[in-house]
């Protein structure tokens, strides 16, 4: 999978589905490989949408979308292997991150970018700090 694509990480853990061992976040989808198997799940389908959400959902197949259409919820104040992102899915799919280096400045942590890359396809999380 290309850059382009998504955000590919290896996750610390994950919560909600068996054995992941690969994650990509790319701006309109979660993509996780589960057992060995890809299973991608659409921001839009999880999106806390506001009222009307008929025409909400409707506009949003025309290519309009708000910027802060929430799909989780986000906690960035742990170290890093313990920052993780809950996704609104049934059952709640918790994505914990990669450890990377405490010294690296925040735009380049993969937190920072995750974060980047749902705000490309409109998308946020709320934050639990």
């Amino acid at each position: 999978m290309s850059s382009e694509d998504g955000l590919w990480f290896v996750p610390s853990r994950v919560e909600g589905l068996p054995d992941v061992t690969e994650a990509v976040v790319a701006p309109d989808r979660l993509i996780l490989l589960s057992r060995g198997r890809w299973a991608s799940v659409s921001f839009a389908e999880i999106a806390h949408w506001p009222r009307p959400t008929r025409l909400r959902r409707w506009l949003a197949q025309l290519g309009w979308r708000p910027c802060w259409l929430p799909v989780g919820e986000h906690d960035g104040f742990h170290p890093p292997s313990a920052r993780f992102f809950r996704f609104f899915t049934r059952p709640p799919i918790v994505v914990s991150l990669a450890d990377e280096p405490r010294d690296r400045d925040y735009g380049s942590t993969l937190f920072a970018r995750v974060r980047n890359v749902l705000r490309e396809g409109g998308f946020h999380t709320w934050d639990l700090g």
